[in-house]
């Protein structure tokens, strides 16, 4: 399926552009799998890389949930972030802030220090590919903390609206981005930039 980024201003869903349930269907059973793998595989004796594989996709999930629906549940029936093995069906949305600070970014950043700059299999993530995705949500929570657009919230945050729980600010995450971005772009590892767009097509 296609995600539709519905952050970008002037971006609304439709009917005919996109199914959000389908996002919201599919994506959660993806989190309590990858929860499974970073709560258990060490025990197991699965190696670190794909431990730090499933943070990545933990976080890339989470991410296109918050930028479609705003705030959504860390909690699956087990506790935060963990695997879930209950039977309840009910679940409570976390604000925005927390899908970011408390989900997104610890397991970007703990898959970019993992993660290898080789691929382990072709086409998997790497550290740089990482590294991209932390900047991209950086520079995303900034602009959802700046707020240009003074669209609302859901679900409410407590406290002051639109306050970062660690007292960043968007400049604060914007530099990140920049910083991280362009370390990204200069040591890309196997995924680089190409030269033209003729040859990401070659």
């Amino acid at each position: 399926f296609q995600a539709q980024d519905y952050s970008v201003p002037g971006v609304h869903p439709t009917p005919t552009l996109s199914d959000a349930g389908q996002l919201w269907g599919n994506t959660f059973p993806y989190i309590n799998t990858a929860s499974g793998v970073i709560q258990y595989a060490t025990a197991a004796g699965v190696a670190p890389s794909y431990i730090a594989e499933a943070k990545f996709f933990r976080a890339l999930d989470y991410f296109l949930l918050v930028q479609t629906f705003g705030g959504v549940p860390l909690d699956l029936g087990s506790g935060r972030l963990q695997f879930n093995t209950s039977t309840a069906r009910g679940s409570v949305r976390d604000s925005v802030s927390m899908v970011y600070t408390k989900a997104i970014f610890p397991d970007l950043n703990a898959a970019f220090t993992d993660l290898s700059s080789s691929p382990r299999v072709t086409g998997a993530v790497t550290k740089q590919v990482a590294q991209l995705f932390v900047a991209k949500a950086y520079l995303t929570y900034g602009w959802w903390l700046e707020n240009p657009n003074n669209i609302p919230s859901y679900p409410a945050e407590t406290g002051a609206p639109r306050k970062d729980p660690d007292g960043h600010d968007p400049a604060w995450y914007f530099q990140h981005a920049y910083d991280i971005a362009v370390t990204a772009i200069q040591n890309p590892g196997v995924y680089g930039l190409q030269p033209t767009f003729y040859d990401v097509n070659v």
